[in-house]
């Protein structure tokens, strides 16, 4: 049998092989032949020795016609090559085909021009042998096979009988004459059969095979596009195509997405068209891939961690921008504010002292105080009810910005409300005192009573402690004393008395700057004068009282923070024929002497039936403006202005009705003028001062 066909690898074997019959048709001598097989050079001797030279051949025509050609064929499907050519999709290679067939049709007609024998080279034995011709030659090899060469050795042909070989036979051998021919005859063609493979061409073949198999590998394992190495995380994972090109993932949408036409989509490799959907992310087992999982989930944290530092940088730049935008805002109003301070300065009041307006809150007699929020300008009058179906008092809301009474009523009490005052921060909240013995803390902004506490006596007085801001003080008809936590509105102490009643009750906020440095509160009863302090280290909610060196029937005290100023104001009594108002200072901190200090003293008029309230109207910081001291005199009728600088009485408003409490409206100007504000039994009445 013949040996098992042979694949050749490269080009070169190719040429090694031409190059091996080109020597050995050059050769004269058959003795020399060091690249023939043994068994075949032994057999050829013996031919030699043994059978004389043959008679001369005349010489055969040099051209044949292809058609009188015996050419065997071969069963292609016999072969164990697989050539990648068998896809017609792969157009780099029908090209290489191409090359190869041209080759082949060269060395067919080299083998059918080469008829002349060459001297020197066999001689016949008998009669019977053929005439030397290589028309016998195989002139299509199988697939796999180089062009224009057998693939059989000449031992195959020796080994092979006349029903096993039949393809050995010459064309146009006479009939009846052997299908074979002994050794060294004409038809078996010892000269045309490759030579065995030398240990050098074997070496270079092999190395040549190496090369191409590592150069595989590293095409597999990196991406042909950006001819980086795949890894099996990520954006680069590996992924093909339908022709099974490797690339990474990333590469490969990037180049079918924008690298190519829209009309012309392929692989970049072998330029088989292809789409997004037929890329497949493979997840080979064999396949080796850098490992980054860690480094990916390093570049994603970065990723990451950049992205919120610019959302960080962009939020501060913002905030810068708005930061710049305020400043240049504020220094815009300051500049109008002090535009309009100097021109108030350099002009001055442009209007007379009058009453501007009258609000009449109603018919029935029945308001007695009021309280005044400087924050939300907002003043609260107590007053009867006008329903008749609440038999209680009211407190009503005025809107300091329009000078309008608001119509909300917050339903407070049963009994007549003798006082109010506003929570020095939180400005919603109001409490209240009357003579229900009941102490109410309401939210002015919803018109609703909160909580309430209820007492032994009637109240007539309350504040909040300037110490302590949770702590409301409420002072009773009787001289007592009640502290309630607004927190929980429980009385938590109580100072019982049985003396003259508590007609008022003033916050003192702590200063560092005058005596009573912790703040407190002070208590103005008919006949006493005290400051009621906290000192650090005692029990909460316990007081040092200490007694002010004045004397008199006490009515109202009032204290303006900003002057540090303390107006009292006490009815005739004993040597004093007429109603007096003191204007005192509370003294400087580590001040020998007393702590309060008499500055000025007004007198009134020598009736004082009522517990009218007299007020202090601060000053604006404008440079025409003096402390005012305002107070109702019953016998003339008037609301006297007393200027506290150059104590003297300034101005006089006449009235028809008697005023039960005046109110400064601090923050509040018209006309270059500070307002008060005077409540008579039915009515809010408005002034500049």
């Amino acid at each position: 049998m013949g040996s098992p066909p042979r694949a050749w690898e490269n080009n070169e074997d190719i040429m090694e092989v031409e190059n091996l019959y080109s020597a050995f048709f050059a050769r004269d001598n058959i003795d020399i032949l060091n690249d023939v097989p043994d068994i075949l050079a032994a057999g050829l001797r013996i031919t030699s020795r043994f059978n004389p030279p043959p008679e001369p051949i005349p010489p055969v025509p040099p051209a044949i016609p292809l058609n009188l050609v015996n050419i065997p064929t071969v069963d292609l499907d016999a072969e164990d090559s697989v050539s990648d050519a068998a896809d017609e999709d792969y157009e780099d290679y029908d090209a290489y085909e191409d090359d190869e067939d041209s080759r082949s049709s060269s060395a067919i007609m080299m083998s059918i021009n080469r008829t002349t024998p060459r001297p020197g080279r066999f001689s016949e034995s008998s009669n019977d042998s053929s005439e030397e011709s290589l028309i016998g030659f195989p002139i299509d090899p199988p697939a796999g096979s180089p062009v224009g060469f057998p693939i059989e050795s000449p031992m195959d042909s020796l080994a092979t009988s006349p029903e096993t070989s039949p393809e050995s036979s010459v064309v146009g051998s006479p009939v009846g004459s052997r299908a074979t021919s002994p050794v060294g005859s004409r038809a078996t063609s010892p000269t045309r059969c490759p030579a065995t493979t030398s240990a050098t061409s074997l070496k270079r073949a092999y190395d040549t095979l190496e090369d191409e198999n590592s150069k595989a590998d590293d095409e597999a394992f990196s991406c042909s596009i950006c001819l980086d190495t795949l890894t099996n995380t990520g954006l680069h994972r590996p992924a093909c195509l339908k022709c099974g090109h490797i690339f990474g993932e990333n590469c490969l949408q990037r180049w079918i997405k924008t690298g190519c036409n829209r009309d012309a989509k392929r692989c970049p490799t072998c330029n088989r068209r292809a789409n997004v959907k037929d890329i497949r992310v493979l997840y080979a087992k064999n396949l080796v891939a850098v490992d980054t999982a860690e480094v990916t989930a390093l570049e994603l944290k970065v990723e990451k961690e950049n992205r919120e530092k610019n959302l960080m940088h962009l939020e501060a730049e913002k905030w810068k921008v708005k930061a710049t935008y305020l400043d240049n805002e504020v220094k815009r109003l300051k500049t109008m504010v002090d535009a309009d301070l100097l021109n108030k300065q350099a002009a001055g009041p442009t209007s007379l002292r009058q009453c501007i307006k009258k609000i009449n809150l109603c018919k029935n007699l029945g308001c007695r105080v009021m309280a005044y929020n400087k924050y939300s300008m907002m003043l609260v009058v107590s007053q009867h009810s006008e329903s008749p179906l609440f038999n209680s008092h009211v407190i009503r809301k005025l809107n300091g910005s329009i000078l309008e009474a608001s119509k909300e009523c917050i339903f407070a009490h049963k009994k007549q409300i003798r006082d109010m005052a506003f929570h020095p921060y939180e400005h919603n909240l109001l409490a209240s005192v009357s003579l229900d013995k009941c102490i109410s803390l309401m939210d002015v902004n919803c018109n609703q009573v909160i909580s309430s506490v209820d007492v032994n006596e009637p109240l007539w007085s309350c504040c909040w402690a300037g110490d302590n801001t949770n702590m409301l003080v409420a002072g009773g008809q009787m001289g007592s004393l009640y502290y309630i936590d607004r927190r929980y509105m429980k009385l938590f102490n109580a100072d019982q008395s049985r003396k003259l009643g508590c007609v008022s009750l003033i916050s003192i906020p702590p200063s560092t700057s005058r005596a009573f440095i912790h703040g407190g509160f002070m208590k103005t009863r008919m006949d006493y004068l005290s400051m009621f302090e906290q000192e650090p280290g005692k029990e909460l909610y316990r007081y040092t009282e200490t007694e002010l060196p004045l004397k008199g029937l006490w009515t109202n005290t009032s204290y303006d923070y900003n002057s540090n100023l303390v107006l009292s104001s006490a009815k005739p009594c004993g040597p004093n024929k007429s109603v007096r108002h003191i204007v005192s200072k509370i003294a400087d901190h580590n001040t020998e002497g007393p702590v309060i200090t008499p500055v000025v003293t007004f007198y009134g008029g020598d009736k004082a039936t009522q517990l009218s309230r007299s007020c202090l109207v601060p000053t604006t910081g404008a440079s025409y403006e003096d402390t005012l001291a305002c107070s109702f005199d019953e016998r003339s009728k008037t609301i006297k202005v007393f200027n506290v600088n150059q104590g003297n009485n300034t101005h006089n408003f006449h009235v028809k009705e008697n005023f039960l409490d005046l109110c400064p409206l601090t923050g509040m100007m018209n006309s270059g003028r500070r307002m008060l504000a005077g409540l008579s039994e039915n009515a809010v009445s408005l002034f500049t001062v």
